[in-house]
């Protein structure tokens, strides 16, 4: 019992050791909770735009094979010059 009593004494520190292991598990607990609550929210986020058909079904699709847009259909070419470079 001897041990146990010198363990939890600490070598006289146990005032300054104790009171912080209990703040840092009541900060790692807020912490766990914190981001519970995000993942959580961003689930629902996300069940409410896969409703809306913008979620991750979208991006899935396209993988798949959907033809995705060119470089020429996303930004068309003032005068076709970058084009002919690239097609020599």
């Amino acid at each position: 019992m001897n041990d146990l009593d010198t363990f939890f004494a600490m070598g006289g520190y146990a005032a300054f050791v104790w009171p912080s292991f209990g703040f840092a598990l009541v900060v790692l607990a807020g912490l766990w909770l914190h981001s519970r609550a995000a993942v959580r929210r961003a689930e629902a986020r996300l069940a409410r735009l896969e409703a809306l058909g913008l979620g991750r079904g979208r991006r899935r699709r396209a993988r798949a094979g959907a033809p995705s847009p060119t470089a020429h259909e996303r930004r068309p070419h003032d005068d076709g010059a970058a084009d002919d470079v690239a097609r020599a």
